[in-house]
Formats: structure tokens, sequence, C-alpha cells
């Protein structure tokens, strides 16, 4: 995986985050990946990447793994 920052000019931050095949094979194989914004300058936070072939297998993948979410998942439409 590639994780880079980059500056938009006026200043704002870009989380750049490259998935190899072999990140995709894992996130569709419903293995998260956890990036840890603090290793990338920013502060602490992180990003839980997950996968599915639709955003159903996502949502059911989050909560067989984390339990019920606390908050609303909103699924944007594939584009």
């Amino acid at each position: 995986m590639i994780k880079a920052v980059l500056r938009e000019s006026t200043g704002a931050a870009v989380v750049v985050l490259g998935l190899s095949g072999e990140n995709m094979a894992r996130l569709l194989a419903d293995e998260p990946i956890l990036v840890q914004c603090a290793e990338l300058g920013l502060k602490p936070m992180k990003i839980l990447l997950m996968g599915g072939h639709t955003e159903a297998d996502i949502t059911a993948q989050l909560t067989e793994q984390f339990g019920q979410p606390r908050t609303t998942i909103r699924q944007e439409p594939d584009r």
C-alpha cells in the first residue's frame, strides 16, 4: 500500500491511499486494513478500509466484526 499526504494550494491535506492487487484481495477476503494517520504526520486518527462486492456486504462485515454500529452507516451509490 502506498500512503501519502498531498497539500492543496489552500494548505488542506489530501490523504492518498494506493491499494495494490494484494491489498484488494485482502479487502475482498474480509480482511480490513487499518491505517494510522499519525504515521503520515497527521493528527492521531485511524482509518479502516473495508471492501466487499456491494455496500450490503461491507455493512454485514462491519457488523459481524465490530458489532452493531453506534452511528448510522451512510452508503454511497457505486460510481
